[in-house]
């Protein structure tokens, strides 16, 4: 499952590199600076890192580093929490493992008995973080007896679009831009799902996140009739079961339960 890459990423708007035969070399010293960006901020349980250490993890010289650091500060993936402090933090995690566009035949096998369980169209996203606007985007979708619906905002969407966009961010824990945003973030936190209108008018998401160890992974979620949500015992049904099925899938990218069959 996570983290999967659209054919065509979107640009940034901006090339480091002056001419195009430093292109594929501005591209991978972009790579490992986020890397080594993320990777020193994964080790220092997310303090803000110095241009020192991410120049030496990245394999660069400090004034390289630096220029590189800049406009990724431009492109909005990267800020200085404290202005002319040579210390830099990512604004939004990296994904972690190599890109998949399809989950594993083990999460596929998951999601399938989460719809079985409920009854619902059942849904796995992963997160596109390396875009000017964070992505969710769906890898998985297991319709059961559904028709299945052709919806390009159930395929893609930003992050702050609806509930498996939401479940992610507010995982991640990452700076908001509005008291709203901040109580909203919070309270899909502490009940750890989140609900909401699914780009398909008759229905609603039920969502909750996919965790490896401490890193967003992903998001699980129901695509429900809209009017069985009414019914308190269906829509409990139908929140314990993406719970079970988030905590599952979390445990199994975690190393915690076996890579065969369906735990």
């Amino acid at each position: 499952m996570p983290n999967a890459v659209p054919d065509e990423a979107a640009s940034t708007g901006r090339t480091i590199g002056s001419t195009p035969a430093n292109t594929g070399r501005a591209a991978r010293r972009t790579a490992d600076l986020l890397r080594a960006l993320a990777d020193l901020q994964h080790a220092g349980g997310g303090r803000a890192v110095h241009l020192r250490e991410v120049a030496a993890a990245a394999g660069l010289n400090r004034a390289t580093a630096c220029r590189y650091l800049r406009a990724l500060i431009e492109t909005g993936m990267v800020r200085q929490p404290y202005s002319g402090r040579g210390i830099y933090v990512l604004n939004w995690r990296m994904p972690e493992g190599p890109a998949q566009v399809h989950p594993s035949p083990w999460m596929a096998a998951r999601l399938a008995r989460l719809q079985s369980q409920t009854g619902q169209i059942a849904l796995l996203f992963a997160p596109y973080l390396l875009s000017q606007q964070p992505l969710r985007l769906c890898t998985e979708t297991a319709w059961g007896a559904h028709e299945p619906v052709t919806h390009d905002r159930i395929d893609i969407a930003p992050l702050d679009a609806d509930a498996p966009g939401l479940v992610m961010r507010a995982a991640m824990q990452d700076r908001v831009h509005t008291r709203l945003q901040a109580i909203v973030l919070r309270q899909i936190r502490e009940t750890g799902y989140a609900t909401g209108p699914a780009p398909v008018e008759t229905h609603d998401f039920i969502a909750a996140p996919v965790m490896r160890e401490k890193t967003v992974a992903g998001a699980v979620a129901v695509m429900a009739v809209r009017p069985l949500m009414q019914s308190v015992r269906i829509r409990a049904a139908c929140i314990k079961a993406v719970l079970e099925t988030a905590g599952a899938m979390s445990g199994h990218l975690t190393g915690q339960t076996p890579t065969h069959g369906v735990a």
